[in-house]
């Protein structure tokens, strides 16, 4: 009977035990999982505040090298932080489980509230300090000053802008107010006005110049980085403690062995989750940003490869978001295969940045592996629903510190020129930053003052008859009248191309109206897509005393999604509205698609036409695209033509229309 007792406590024991095991069990698993969505959300919340301080260090930067830029985009940018603080401090479990974290973003808190106050004093220093800085530089035309005079001048000028753009206020100290006092009472208002300018800028930009660098050296993304980092140390902890806790239970349950199993396989899943959230980008499972910054760090010589994807954001306005990431999935699984077969590792930087680290000194080895890795990603088409996308790559590299600012700083360059598709940093770079800002200003001015100019060149036919004019943009800078060309890119980049589209259309519309001539006008994809542009093509040229004399050409090398155009076409041809492909035959041309278009006219590269008397090969390309067109009832047009020669040969291929020099320039005013 005691046996029988003692048995019976045993498997009350042992049951007992299997219950607070089973218990415990489940109340472990059920904090893991807490514990782990409460920590990757605030985990995931400190990451986007660490990148939104380091965008708001980017535009603040950014506004005080360019003098015209639009500093809601800072307000704004501020707006997100303070968002996603409200949002960090209302999460209960940060408060409580990481209070050392806590601790700091507190800190964190406080100092971003003096940073906020730093920049919008900043900004309102940046305000008159700008406005004085354009009026200076534009008012030596209108001053009246003696030879006496210029050189003080012309040092004062050289001087501000030094300081400006080096930020250094030593750079001003050398300036004295009473070589140009005489300005102050001046007859001429432009001496006076130099004068106060001058005393503008000078009493602000000391406190400008301070404001800045106290904005960028202040310790927001320090106290941020030791928030992120305490709070990784006892996650680690944390992770170490769950580990442990498992194995300890793996002991005392050999009839629940198969559940324990289950449940560290849990838990080990949720331990890699944190792991790769650490290291790995979700999307596309490479390697992310945090460990490239840390990978760096060992590279002893070599070189950082930057891959971009061209027009990208064409392809999420376009197709979509979903696209976008399975275009991005797309390019890292090729470029991961291609560089892990040469034990190379892939990162993800950036939206549609990828980098790879090379440690060799073989310079041209590791420009060689960029070509190969770019031929290999378009050598590949993407499949969508709405057909093929063929992604092309651009590429930075650098071989000197700081590797991955010196790669992105030779990407952009690079990308001013669509005809390369690698660049390597060079210290003369920085120059082109200057340029840009110049250009910039310049073409901003040009809008903003109507000097925005369409000049007409004539499309004639074999017997040199005058059948349309193309409206080409030029630009008045100064007294000077320039071709658009070099302000494309900067065009695109401040999102103001519209806006040069928009003038051409404006004034061909008015010519239209005027004078019973046809006219050919340029169109972009982008233009295509935006509303004002739309709006002014809809409401005006669908008009059929309109339409029946408009031609919109459309430039080749530009088109992303041949769906798109297509469907833009078929709309506008119920009008009467016609369509030409511009620059036809200056790359790869694919034929099959351009006859789905069901366009009017192919505008034959200038390339191909202007040399087609003396090469061969141009030519035979020439005579294969006529040959094309005829057989798909589409008209020809020959650019360049620059020489009786060149027209003659052109008239025997069979080409339909003509356009160059030879026939014609390009006039501000139509000759009838």
């Amino acid at each position: 009977m005691k046996r029988k007792n003692k048995f019976n406590i045993y498997i009350i024991a042992v049951l007992f035990v299997g219950a607070v095991v089973i218990v415990s069990v489940l109340i472990f698993s059920m904090f893991a999982r807490n514990y782990f969505v409460n920590s990757n959300k605030i985990l995931y919340k400190l990451n986007l505040l660490e990148n939104a301080e380091n965008r708001l260090n980017y535009k603040i930067l950014y506004s005080s090298l360019y003098l015209f830029y639009d500093n809601d985009i800072v307000t704004e940018e501020i707006q997100k932080i303070r968002k996603l603080i409200k949002e960090i401090d209302k999460m209960e479990f940060y408060k409580t489980h990481f209070k050392i974290s806590y601790s700091y973003f507190q800190e964190y808190k406080k100092v971003f509230s003096k940073k906020e106050e730093m920049i919008f004093e900043f900004l309102r220093f940046s305000f008159p300090l700008k406005n004085s800085l354009i009026y200076l530089a534009n008012s030596l035309k209108a001053m009246d000053f003696d030879k006496n005079n210029s050189k003080v001048v012309f040092n004062i000028l050289s001087s501000i802008f030094l300081a400006k753009s080096a930020l250094d206020t030593d750079l001003i100290k050398s300036i004295e107010l009473e070589k140009v006092k005489e300005f102050k009472n001046s007859s001429n208002r432009y001496n006076r006005a130099f004068f106060l300018n001058l005393e503008v800028f000078l009493k602000y930009f000391p406190k400008y110049q301070e404001y800045l660098k106290n904005i960028i050296n202040y310790p927001t993304t320090k106290y941020l980085d030791f928030s992120i980092s305490s709070f990784m140390e006892v996650v680690k902890q944390d992770v170490r403690f769950f580990k442990f806790l498992s194995y300890v239970l793996s002991v005392f349950i050999g009839f629940l062995i198969i559940l324990l199993i289950i449940l560290i396989n849990i838990l080990n899943d949720k331990i890699f989750k944190i792991s790769l959230l650490l290291q790995k980008d979700t999307l596309t499972s490479l390697s992310n940003r945090y460990k490239f910054n840390s990978d760096i760090k060992k590279i002893k010589k070599g070189g950082v490869i930057i891959f971009n994807i061209d027009k990208f954001k064409n392809i999420n306005d376009i197709f979509g978001v979903l696209v976008g990431d399975k275009v991005l999935k797309n390019v890292s699984d090729i470029l991961n295969r291609f560089f892990k077969e040469r034990n190379l590792e892939v990162y993800r930087i950036g939206a549609d940045d990828f980098a790879v680290i090379v440690n060799s000194e073989d310079k041209n080895y590791i420009e060689d592996l960029a070509k190969r890795a770019i031929l290999e990603v378009e050598d590949k088409k993407i499949k969508i629903k709405e057909g093929d996308i063929n992604v092309t790559l651009s590429a930075g590299i650098a071989f000197s510190k700081p590797y991955l600012e010196n790669a992105d700083l030779a990407l952009k360059h690079i990308k001013t020129d669509v005809k390369d598709k690698i660049g390597i940093y060079k210290e003369v770079m920085g120059d082109i930053i200057f340029d840009n800002i110049k250009k910039s200003k310049e073409i901003k001015e040009a809008i903003e003052k109507g000097n925005i100019i369409p000049y007409f060149q004539p499309i004639v036919d074999k017997d040199k008859n005058i059948v349309k004019y193309e409206v080409l943009c030029k630009v008045r800078i100064g007294d000077k009248i320039k071709s658009i060309y070099p302000y494309l890119k900067i065009l695109k980049e401040n999102k103001m191309y519209h806006k040069i589209t928009y003038i051409m259309l404006d004034s061909a519309l008015k010519v239209l109206k005027k004078h019973p001539v046809s006219l050919s006008v340029n169109l972009s994809i982008e233009d295509i897509m935006n509303k004002d542009i739309l709006n002014l093509i809809q409401e005006n040229f669908t008009d059929k005393n309109i339409s029946k004399r408009i031609t919109f050409e459309i430039l080749e090398s530009e088109i992303v999604s041949y769906d798109l155009l297509q469907d833009f076409i078929k709309d506008m041809h119920q009008y009467g509205i016609r369509f030409a492909i511009d620059d036809f035959g200056s790359g790869y041309s694919n034929f099959s698609r351009v006859l789905k278009l069901n366009i009017d006219y192919l505008k034959i590269d200038g390339s191909l036409v202007k040399n087609i008397d003396r090469d061969k090969n141009s030519r035979l390309i020439v005579e294969t695209i006529v040959d094309f067109a005829k057989k798909s009832n589409i008209k020809t047009i020959a650019e360049y033509v620059h020489s009786k020669d060149v027209f003659v040969e052109c008239q025997k291929i069979g080409v339909d229309y003509f356009q160059g020099f030879y026939l014609g320039k390009p006039r501000e005013n139509i000759k009838l």
